[in-house]
């Protein structure tokens, strides 16, 4: 009688246990993005579900099941396209050509750019110009003098153009041209700047980093040093770096298990 008592007393404890388990699992889930952006695991298992392919020359072109005329039509499009580029920017071409192979960001941003039933045939036909020489206001020029306005996902462009940020260039340069690529010792501007800083963020510290990427690993190491904790929350959609450790999901090799969104 009292083994069997103790075996139901530790059975409902383990129940307990189990439920409060579950309910704690699914308050997360809940507070995830309901999307397959916020749940990795999920999207992992899906992404291997899903076949990689690609459309031939024939299929490309009528891919949305269009009529032959439309298909016919799309590919004279894009042939005359593709020649119009190479008769206006020859030389960047073989510029941007001899760069691929030889630029890991080069090879990144021209698979990434396309979908990828898409990706054997459309870069090949449809080069995209990536050396250019000159910038005014919103437009870039390229090695063959052609003028284009910049829609590639310049963040400064955007902003105030390039123009004001040629100015700072040469204001900064003029400014700490005394003093040199020194490593270690500061300039005086940077107390100023540290002061400015503080002023619109509230903060008592800051901390230069040479990108976003080296400052959100450093700020997520201090702040899983100092708090004792692990995981650590991102912003569905948001972008947080390169570092794989805030880059849970679809083409992350690590299982990144410490990261909600």
């Amino acid at each position: 009688m009292q083994q069997t008592t103790a075996a139901c007393v530790l059975l409902a404890l383990a129940s307990i246990a189990l439920l409060y388990k579950l309910f704690i699992r699914l308050r997360l889930s809940r507070a995830k993005h309901p999307s397959l952006l916020g749940h990795a695991k999920w999207s992992r298992r899906l992404a291997r579900q899903v076949a990689a392919y690609s459309f031939d020359k024939d299929r490309f072109f009528s891919s949305d099941n269009a009529p032959p005329a439309v298909a016919a039509k799309r590919r004279a499009g894009l042939a005359r396209l593709t020649q119009a580029v190479i008769d206006r920017s020859p030389k960047s071409l073989a510029c941007g050509a001899a760069l691929e192979g030889t630029i890991s960001d080069v090879n990144f941003t021209s698979a990434y750019r396309v979908p990828f039933p898409y990706r054997e045939l459309l870069p090949k036909e449809l080069r995209q110009v990536s050396v250019v020489q000159e910038s005014s206001g919103v437009q870039i020029r390229d090695m063959d003098g052609n003028w284009r306005y910049d829609l590639s996902g310049s963040y400064g462009v955007n902003v105030f153009g390039y123009d004001f940020y040629k100015e700072c260039i040469e204001e900064g340069v003029a400014m700490v041209q005394q003093l040199g690529p020194v490593l270690g010792a500061y300039h005086p501007v940077v107390q100023e700047n540290v002061e400015k800083i503080r002023r619109i963020a509230g903060l008592d510290e800051v901390s230069f980093h040479m990108s976003g990427t080296e400052a959100v690993m450093q700020a997520v190491r201090l702040a899983r040093y100092h708090t004792g904790k692990s995981h650590l929350v991102r912003l569905c959609g948001a972008y947080h770096g390169w570092w794989d450790g805030v880059q849970p999901g679809v083409g992350n090799q690590r299982k990144t298990k410490d990261v909600y969104k």
